[in-house]
């Protein structure tokens, strides 16, 4: 064999095997986009699944005498000059949160993230808020309720989550127990509490944010 013959079967052995060099790219571009695909579900799932439990796990721990059922055709609210009573629990992020008397004015608002009411009054009270700032004295307060993970806008604390709801809100639990220990008036529910912890009125249903600030002045009096 001449010097030529064997530099060229020498050039021949070092020349990769294009058809065989190709295998490891190709499996590692098909792993690669299984792991893409896998980490897309991975996401959605973790998008639609709340947090915290929403209804919550945990059951709510109701101290001293919950309010009569709210009854909007009857003109003289028997919860009117009752102590509210004092609801313990956790928030929509998890966190313990109790609503109760504690020596200052507050109004609890009872939403349901599948009520187009409440969907509708939720919007504009953040928008309300943002500009008109809450009297001394006052809190405003929320419980979520009647959680339901077939209905829209579940869960409820991403719906107040986009809609840049500014109140801390208790997480009711599967029995509703914040909800009837409140009255459970139907969705928006109102309760407006005074400093010494008594219940000065109940309303149900949109108000207008006019309304809104009226009693808040009132309770702050």
């Amino acid at each position: 064999m001449t010097r030529k013959s064997k530099s060229s079967a020498a050039q021949k052995r070092r020349t990769p095997d294009r058809r065989t060099s190709n295998r490891p790219l190709l499996i590692v571009g098909g792993v690669v986009a299984v792991g893409v695909v896998a980490a897309v579900i991975a996401f959605a799932l973790a998008s639609s699944t709340p947090a915290v439990a929403e209804p919550a796990e945990s059951p709510i721990v109701i101290t001293g005498t919950v309010l009569p059922p709210f009854e909007a055709e009857v003109t003289d609210d028997p919860a009117v000059g009752m102590t509210l009573p004092t609801v313990q629990g956790t928030d929509v992020t998890g966190a313990p949160m109790t609503i109760g008397p504690d020596g200052r004015a507050k109004v609890v608002l009872l939403l349901a993230h599948w009520c187009p009411h409440c969907q509708a009054e939720v919007p504009r009270l953040v928008a309300w808020l943002a500009e008109n700032p809450v009297p001394d004295g006052v809190d405003i307060v929320a419980v979520s309720t009647a959680a339901d993970p077939t209905r829209t806008n579940y869960p409820a604390s991403a719906w107040l989550e986009r809609e840049g709801w500014p109140i801390p809100t208790l997480n009711d639990d599967a029995t509703l127990a914040a909800y009837r220990a409140l009255g459970g008036p139907t969705f928006p529910g109102f309760v407006f509490v005074t400093a010494d912890g008594v219940v000065q009125s109940r309303t149900t249903g949109e108000i207008s944010v006019e309304e809104f600030g009226g009693w808040l002045e009132q309770i702050a009096l």
